[in-house]
């Protein structure tokens, strides 16, 4: 049975869906600029010190 895709189309699949998923995971872990000083945001850093 044949592949539907190259080796070059896979390739470009799978580092499109690293960096799709690197840029998510950033957006959900990095704080906003804008962020006021007194409310309280959940960072990743947060939660381990909660604990």
């Amino acid at each position: 049975m044949a592949l539907p895709f190259t080796g070059f189309e896979l390739t470009f699949i799978i580092v499109a869906f690293i960096i799709f998923s690197l840029f998510s995971l950033a957006s959900v872990c990095i704080q906003p600029e804008g962020a006021q000083p007194g409310t309280k945001h959940l960072l990743l850093s947060d939660t381990h010190r909660q604990m």
